[in-house]
C-alpha cells in the first residue's frame, strides 16, 4: 500500500467506531488494547450495548455470545435492526455448530472461539474497516 494510502487509511480508521460488549472486564480491556487506533467504546452487558447503539453509530460490534439477561444474539439482532451494514463479530467460550449457524443466519460477520488469536481479531477488524472505507470512497 502506498504511503499516502496508508496514511489515509490510518486517519480514517480512527473514525471507525467499534463497540466491545463483554461481561468480563479483563477481556474488554484486552480487546480495547488490541484495537488501539480505532475509536473504541466498551460496555459490560447487552443492555448497555443496545443503549449505546441507540445513541451512537458503530461500524462494528464485537460481542460475547453468552452473557446474563441480554445475550449476544440480542445484541446482534439489535445492531442489525439499527443499522444493517454494521459488522458484528461474535466471541464465544462455548462454540457450537448450532450457535454459529444461528449467528450467521442473523447476519453476523464472523464467529470466533475464546481463547482467540490476537492476530485473528486484528486482521478481521482491519479487513472490515478497509472494506467499509473502500465502499465509502466509491460512493
Amino acid at each position: 500500500m502506498p504511503d499516502s494510502e496508508a496514511q489515509s487509511y490510518t486517519a480514517r480508521s480512527k473514525r471507525y467506531a467499534i463497540l466491545i460488549v463483554d461481561d468480563e472486564p479483563s477481556l474488554r480491556d484486552v480487546l480495547a488494547q488490541i484495537l488501539d487506533g480505532y475509536h473504541v467504546t466498551t460496555v459490560e452487558n447487552g443492555s448497555e450495548a443496545i443503549k449505546a447503539m441507540g445513541r451512537t453509530s458503530f461500524e462494528m460490534v464485537i460481542t460475547d455470545l453468552m452473557m446474563p439477561q441480554v445475550d449476544g444474539f440480542d445484541v446482534l439482532l439489535n445492531a442489525k435492526k439499527i443499522n444493517p451494514s454494521t459488522d458484528v463479530l461474535i466471541l464465544t467460550g462455548y462454540p457450537s455448530l448450532e450457535n454459529e449457524r444461528r449467528c450467521r443466519a442473523l447476519g453476523c460477520t464472523d464467529v470466533l472461539s475464546k481463547p482467540f488469536a490476537v492476530t485473528a481479531i486484528r486482521s478481521l477488524v482491519e479487513r472490515c474497516a478497509r472494506t467499509r472505507i473502500a465502499r465509502l470512497a466509491k460512493a
